[in-house]
């Protein structure tokens, strides 16, 4: 008979170690399950809870099959446990293959998992640019706003602190804004009278309107256009401008951005020296053909006053020579001024004066017929003015022809202002003589100081005495301008519709002629 081996110690094993088992996959499974609560984003520890998970069933089934096993065996029941056997055969079998499964899935579990560890440290890498950005963001705003209010202060230094004028027009030409220079130039006291205003109303010329517009329109810019506009109180304003016109997306002006320059001053010195220029060839002239015409009217006056007194008792052949005469003086008269025009007749004898004094002398001789039209004169004389050097028959003389000309201008009932003033800054002396007449028309002012034009009828005038006086005060190193209407407000307040400006250099320093 066969000796065998107690089997005890084997059951014993098997029994505590089925329950051992089923402890440990336990506890595996309830730290797996702190952990995936605890980062539920995390797959890793995911993974590691479903897979003790499925090692709890193997433990269980497993476990659970060899403690009944044994229960069921010792007890006397092993029909039982032959009708749960292969259940948990089956059972055991499950478990087992969901282990295997995830222990297979593990390598692609790992792609997974750096997968998302790549991800992450993508996402932590955005993460801390996000927060540089917001750290550094708050600084960037204040440093473009400050950039932005120092390129608005020196825009707006530029537009205020300019000379010429700038000025900003919408898709309709009507001013949006523009700079105090702007305002000044236009005649008005504030920005406010302007704004609102169209463009097209300053125009004088609606030809020039026309065309300035539709360069803007076709080229999108203006380049050093000369205009001419007018200012609040009618005078003439004469610019050059530069316009740059401002498009919407679909390419329609919205509106246009213009600086225009003021060159009325150098038109009206450009006049002056055309003027100049011109009164000087035409002084040539004029002494030459004085000087061939005198002796022959000299000649005819002699003869017909000789045949005056021959045929005194003979009244028809009489008159016709007094007629002849008579025209034979006006001739005389007229070549007598062209003597004057050109300046040959008499040397100049200049000497210290005082205006004031000049003026009252003229005034005196004068007064008296103004008087007889009902025209009044209203002094205005600065007292202490400096003395000027100039010869005072010849300045007596566009004094007298200047005031002449108010008088033919009001005609009857009216005023003729005078001013005087000093002008340190120049050191000049200037007189203003105005008229409450008729005007200048606007064709008409440039020609004035023309030699033969005049606006008076057939013997009224030869047309040379602006011109006389004209060359009179540039022979003094002075200057004569008219405007109409005059462009100083307290002129205008006056009621003049124009006014004549005298300027004369001071005398020398050290000249003390009386």
């Amino acid at each position: 008979m066969t000796a065998s081996l107690p089997l005890w110690p084997v059951y014993i094993d098997d029994f505590f170690g089925a329950l051992l088992m089923i402890a440990l996959a336990l506890a595996a499974f309830i730290y797996a399950r702190r952990l995936s609560r605890l980062d539920p984003e995390n797959a890793l520890w995911v993974y590691i809870f479903w897979f003790c998970t499925a090692l709890v069933i193997l433990a269980v089934s497993r476990g659970v099959g060899h403690i009944l096993r044994f229960l069921l065996v010792l007890s006397g029941h092993n029909a039982a446990w032959e009708f749960l056997s292969p259940y948990s055969g089956g059972l055991n079998t499950l478990a087992f293959t969901a282990v295997a499964v995830l222990t297979f899935y593990y390598h692609s579990m790992q792609r997974v998992i750096a997968r998302v560890q790549a991800d992450a440290r993508s996402l932590n890498r955005a993460h801390d640019a996000l927060t540089e950005l917001n750290q550094t963001l708050e600084q960037r705003v204040e440093e473009r706003t400050m950039e932005l209010r120092l390129s608005e202060q020196k825009f707006r230094h530029l537009f205020e602190g300019s000379k010429d004028m700038i000025f900003f027009c919408d898709s309709q030409a009507g001013i949006t804004d523009i700079n105090d220079a702007g305002v000044q130039l236009l005649g008005f006291k504030n920005t406010a009278e302007v704004i609102g205003r169209s463009l097209k109303s300053f125009f004088v010329d609606q030809e020039q309107c026309d065309r300035y517009f539709r360069i803007l329109n076709d080229q999108g810019h203006v380049k050093e256009f000369e205009i001419e506009f007018s200012r609040r109180d009618n005078s003439r304003l004469y610019l050059m401008i530069t316009t740059s016109a401002i498009h919407d997306d679909s390419g329609t002006i919205q509106s246009c951005e213009a600086i225009a320059k003021d060159l009325t001053r150098f038109k009206e010195v450009t006049d002056q020296l055309i003027q100049s220029e011109n009164m000087a060839s035409v002084g040539q002239l004029a002494a030459g053909v004085a000087h061939e015409i005198n002796t022959p009217l000299g000649i005819i006056l002699g003869y017909t006053q000789l045949l005056e007194e021959d045929f005194a008792g003979q009244p028809e052949v009489f008159d016709t020579l007094r007629t002849v005469e008579k025209q034979t003086k006006i001739c005389k008269r007229i070549v007598a001024d062209l003597l004057k025009f050109s300046r040959n007749t008499a040397e100049w004898v200049k000497k210290a004066t005082d205006i004031n004094t000049c003026l009252n002398e003229v005034l005196s001789i004068v007064e008296h017929s103004l008087n007889m039209d009902h025209i009044y004169v209203q002094r205005s004389l600065a007292s202490g003015l400096p003395r000027v050097l100039v010869d005072r028959e010849r300045l007596r003389q566009v004094l007298v022809n200047i005031i002449n000309n108010a008088h033919h201008a009001i005609g009857v009932e009216g005023i003729i202002g005078i001013w005087t003033s000093y002008d340190p800054k120049f050191q000049e002396v200037e007189i203003v003589i105005g008229d409450t007449g008729c005007g200048i028309p606007a064709k008409t002012i440039g020609r004035i100081f023309d030699p033969f034009f005049t606006t008076k009828g057939v013997g009224k005038g030869t047309g040379l005495g602006l011109s006389v006086s004209f060359g009179i005060i540039k022979d003094h190193n002075g200057s004569l301008e008219a405007f109409s209407p005059p462009r100083q407000q307290q002129f205008l307040e006056a009621g003049m519709h124009t006014t004549f400006h005298i300027r004369l250099p001071t005398r020398p320093e050290g000249d003390h002629n009386a």
